[in-house]
């Protein structure tokens, strides 16, 4: 499914024109990037460069890897393009190894034939080297082989179009060119070239099959070794980028002590993280993280929208909002994640629409997307100082990828979003049982947040989509409608209508996913688990005994049948970031799982955003593992959505403008809970906990998920790299765009966990 009607095969022409103005003005004039930067992170250096050219992350494996190979990623947001190359040692005995460092200052954008762009740099061997696996054109097809245990389909295939002893040119045509006029330009190129002052050479041996059959390419090196340039280009039309000064307030801005604090160094770029997060949005969209995700998906624009929203610019949140109502399709669902460029004519062709070629392939299977753009919409409009009076401007705002305005875009998609969401809702409100909860759509495994087949424990209604997002969707539709800002006049829908399902979830959906596991039967459970996981029971020792009493907390998700999957798990955070009337008895299922872990959540790495330990099903804890991209691992985005939802929370007891940097309307009357000083004391103590696992980590807090390791001598965990545990090779992008919600957050401590 897709935005209709796409204007995205009338852009080639002018893409071209750009291009090739862009290219000429940087041949002309070479500029200085405006972001060049460095991360390390998962064994992996991380070298990111955007200018007025081109945007590139270069990714090489460190030099301390114990690893034989070498790998190189070169991802391009433009066309969501690049190459993968594996570098081995032509040693192949036991003491064979190789070294591949990058050359400092190297890396900077290139042009090519055809006026092709991207980047290249210079890489020093310090032995001989084979070529090995080497993928060139879409970066989806590279994560593909890399997470998919080596499957590649032969459409991906490059041919070696030139070479000799100083240069290799492999090229790959877009699947969807016919011409063979346009063949040599219309694809993905990686070349390897000596410079004139390396004395390295290039052996090449043609495949004997034909062009198809993978050359046998060798790096020759003299003692001491020697330099090779890699360059990888591309046709793809590269995005005008977010700089900092356009991304963040200024310093200055009016309002509180604490966003004051927090606007520190963003704009400027002085903070390297601003400059991360400015590698990471676009004008015209944001994107997830690098280098595996370097495109769009909804629901992570979102969710990093929520928490950056009082640090960013107007025109920042405009271009995130827009780029979700953008992507809407004509049923009103919103998009997960857009492929684009050579992928997208591979996804095509697999759907039986060769003849759409390369035309954005736009996916809709997720259940809580939709859920999330009026939230945003309203904290935008109605309570933050940016989107006051901004409204209508941007409602009148033209699309590029649809025909018509903001305003008539959500008038005939987005509303009925609303009346199709409103209308799910109804039985449950009506009748509040678990037949009437939202659950994944027909013949999808996955549907929110936890988008792996396994990060639901096989569950069918999610927790946070039935119990925060689905009342948060209706309680900004209220607010919007009461604003005046949405118009639902055809049919009539009233905000008394709206309060009175939203008030039904809000009450009765916690209780569907609420476990109660007696005290000694937890306790049996928990030593089970210490075991079975090879942890020490003197995690155990540390912590108040459960025995005396049951435990409680809410089920990651209920199957079809009904029961619950009784994994202790995160999500909590979204009913206290974005849900009203949070019960007293909600939030001490928040201060339970603050606990330390296995107990709780909370290791001395971070806080484990899965725990399988008073399941009573066993087999969850190998599903759930530390191995597992969802399992008892740290997610960082979603320490950052904790933060915050305590933060909001507290705030509505007593506002705080040293620490509270977004703007949360406090509730009339402050909630009941507030005049208990000894519980409100309790979550004190557990927003304390958190952060102090939080600073345990700090050094990957801009990372998308790490796993951990476990010291029985010391009984402390260290950060591992999820990519050396996971069976299927599943590894963590370096930065990631919702991970920088912390820059919208403050350490209630004084402790600053920024870079």
């Amino acid at each position: 499914m897709r935005p209709t009607p796409s204007r995205s095969t009338k852009r080639s022409l002018l893409s071209a024109l750009q291009l090739f103005s862009a290219a000429a003005a940087q041949i002309v004039n070479h500029t200085a990037p405006s972001l060049s930067f460095k991360v390390v992170s998962g064994g992996n250096d991380n070298h990111f460069l955007r200018d007025n050219l081109t945007s590139a992350q270069l990714l090489l494996t460190s030099a301390n890897s114990t690893s034989a190979q070498r790998r190189l990623v070169v991802a391009l947001p433009a066309g969501n393009s690049g190459a993968l190359a594996y570098f081995l040692p032509a040693d192949t005995s036991e003491s064979g190894t190789l070294g591949v460092d990058l050359v400092e200052g190297s890396l900077r954008s290139a042009t090519a034939d055809y006026f092709n762009v991207g980047v290249q740099a210079e890489l020093a061997f310090d032995a001989n080297a084979t070529l090995g696996v080497t993928i060139v054109g879409a970066v989806r097809a590279m994560r593909d082989y890399v997470e998919g245990g080596g499957v590649m389909h032969d459409v991906f295939n490059y041919t070696l179009a030139e070479y000799s002893e100083t240069s290799v040119r492999l090229h790959r045509r877009w699947i969807n060119t016919t011409s063979p006029a346009s063949a040599d330009y219309n694809g993905a190129d990686l070349y390897l070239s000596v410079p004139a002052d390396s004395a390295a050479r290039l052996s090449v041996t043609p495949g004997s099959n034909g062009t198809w059959t993978p050359p046998i390419v060798e790096i020759v090196v003299p003692r001491g070794g020697g330099t090779v340039t890699v360059k990888v280009v591309t046709n793809e039309t590269s995005f005008p980028g977010l700089d900092t000064e356009d991304l963040f307030l200024p310093e200055g801005t009016d309002g509180s002590q604490a966003l004051q604090t927090a606007l520190q160094g963003l704009a400027s770029g002085n903070l390297t993280a601003a400059q991360q997060v400015s590698f990471l949005t676009y004008k015209d969209k944001f994107t997830a993280g690098g280098w595996r995700f370097l495109t769009y998906f909804g629901r992570d624009s979102l969710i990093a929208l929520r928490l950056l929203m009082p640090t960013l610019t107007s025109e920042a949140i405009e271009a995130a909002l827009g780029a979700v109502i953008e992507r809407a399709n004509s049923t009103g669902a919103l998009c997960h994640e857009e492929t684009i460029g050579d992928y997208a004519s591979f996804v095509n062709m697999a759907n039986g629409h060769p003849e759409l070629g390369n035309e954005p392939y736009y996916d809709y299977k997720m259940i809580d997307t939709d859920l999330l753009l009026l939230p945003a919409m309203s904290h935008y409009f109605l309570d933050l100082p940016q989107g006051q009076g901004r409204a209508e401007q941007f409602l009148a705002q033209p699309a590029t990828l649809q025909n018509g305005t903001y305003a008539e875009i959500l008038n005939r998609s987005v509303h009925k979003t609303v009346f199709y969401n409103l209308e799910r809702a109804r039985p449950f409100s009506q009748s509040p049982n678990i037949s009437n909860l939202i659950g994944l759509r027909p013949g999808q495994s996955v549907g929110n947040w936890r988008d792996s087949n396994e990060g639901l424990g096989f569950g069918l209604y999610p927790f946070d989509v039935n119990t925060a997002l689905v009342p948060a969707s209706l309680r900004a539709t209220q607010a919007l409608v009461e604003a005046g800002l949405l118009d639902f006049t055809q049919p009539q829908i009233s905000a008394s209508q709206i309060d009175a399902v939203a008030s039904v979830w809000e009450t009765q959906a916690p209780a569907l996913f609420e476990v109660t596991v007696d005290g000694a039967e937890a306790e049996a459970r928990l030593q089970h688990f210490v075991q079975a996981a090879n942890l020490s029971g003197a995690l155990l020792e540390g912590s108040l005994s459960l025995s005396a009493g049951n435990v409680s907390f809410y089920a990651l998700s209920l199957r079809a049948d009904g029961t619950p999957v009784e994994v202790l798990n995160s999500d909590m955070s979204f009913n206290l970031v974005y849900g009203a009337n949070v019960s007293r008895a909600f939030l001490q299922h928040v201060v339970d799982a603050l606990q330390p872990y296995p107990r709780g959540l909370l290791t001395n790495i971070g806080m484990v955003v899965a725990n399988p330990a008073y399941d009573s099903n066993s087999t969850t804890i190998d599903v759930l593992n530390s191995a597992a991209y969802h399992g008892t691992v740290v997610w960082s985005f979603q320490q950052g959505l904790m933060a915050s939802a305590l933060a909001r929370q507290l705030g509505f007891c007593s506002p705080d403008s040293t620490t509270n940097v977004d703007t949360n309307p406090a509730p009339s009357p402050a909630p009941s809970w507030c005049s208990d000083a000894a519980f409100v004391q309790s979550l004190r103590d557990a927003q304390t906990r958190l952060w102090t696992s939080i600073r345990g980590a700090k050094s990957e807090i801009y990372s998308e998920v790490w796993s951990y390791t476990f010291d029985n001598a010391t009984n402390a965990f260290s950060v591992a790299d999820l990519a050396s545990l996971s069976p299927s090779g599943t590894e963590s992008d370096a930065i990631q765009l919702w991970s920088y919600g912390f820059l919208g957050l403050l350490d209630p401590s004084g402790n600053s966990t920024r870079s």
